[in-house]
């Protein structure tokens, strides 16, 4: 297997910029690693903060233990602004690592 396309499936598998480290291009695996892991961190604090919502709502019996009531319930809240923002960060980054660890030429 070619060492690009190793470094585009680590990219693809692992986590966006893992493939440009495993190709020792570590200033573009830091470009494309540092706002992945800022998006991450963004979007899995809200859903935490949603899931926390949730279950304190259900240990304290406002909301019924119905999988019915618990989707309305999360489709019904509001997504913020910065939490869509992360999520199309995240996409960019994990596509372009996975496009630039095919297409760029590494150096000889």
């Amino acid at each position: 297997m070619r060492r690009k396309s190793v470094g585009a499936l680590l990219s693809a598998l692992v986590f966006p910029g893992a493939g440009q480290y495993y190709l020792g291009r570590r200033t573009r695996a830091l470009l494309f690693l540092a706002p992945a892991v800022v998006a991450a961190i963004l979007y899995f604090n809200f859903a935490l903060d949603e899931a926390n919502t949730v279950a304190d709502q259900l240990l304290s019996g406002k909301m019924a233990a119905d999988p019915a009531a618990i989707e309305a319930q999360l489709a019904s809240a509001p997504t913020p602004i910065g939490v869509t923002l992360a999520e199309i960060v995240f996409v960019l980054c994990y596509v372009g690592s996975i496009a630039e660890a095919l297409v760029v030429k590494p150096r000889e």
